[in-house]
């Protein structure tokens, strides 16, 4: 095994150049970020002499499945933000279920005896003066 100060001196200069891109996509109304891993040049920058086998092995893994962790925080994030987005969606939907909408309709309720009132009044009014015209 390698000593710790070997392993940070060897791990110290890499020659590979990596880069991420983030771009958003629009699903729902909500901006989901996407994420594009770009690594260019050997990630092996050390020389093979005060280096142990395993260490190969385990950088070959890490550029491996790093852009599979991009992928899985990607989805974690998407998830997370049309979660929350879900949750407002369904606030707001309770309130007009249970609030809004009711008030709507005791208002309407309301104006329609307001109108039958003004209409049944309007009727007595016209019947008193048809009465008074025939007299």
């Amino acid at each position: 095994l390698m000593s710790k100060l070997t392993l940070e001196e060897t791990l110290m200069f890499p020659k590979a150049k990596s880069e991420t891109e983030v771009s958003f996509k629009n699903i729902m109304s909500v901006n989901v970020p996407q994420y594009k891993f770009k690594c260019e040049g050997k990630y092996f920058s050390y020389g093979l002499v005060d280096t142990a086998a395993e260490l190969d092995g385990a950088l070959k893994k890490f550029y491996n499945i790093l852009p599979l962790m991009l992928k899985v925080a990607e989805l974690d994030k998407a998830i997370t933000l049309l979660a929350n987005e879900i949750e407002k969606t369904r606030r707001r939907v309770n309130a007009l279920e249970y609030v809004i909408i009711p008030d709507i309709e005791e208002t309407i309720t309301f104006i329609t005896m307001k109108l039958d009132e003004v209409a049944r009044s309007t009727n007595s009014a016209i019947m008193r003066i048809k009465d008074i015209i025939r007299a």
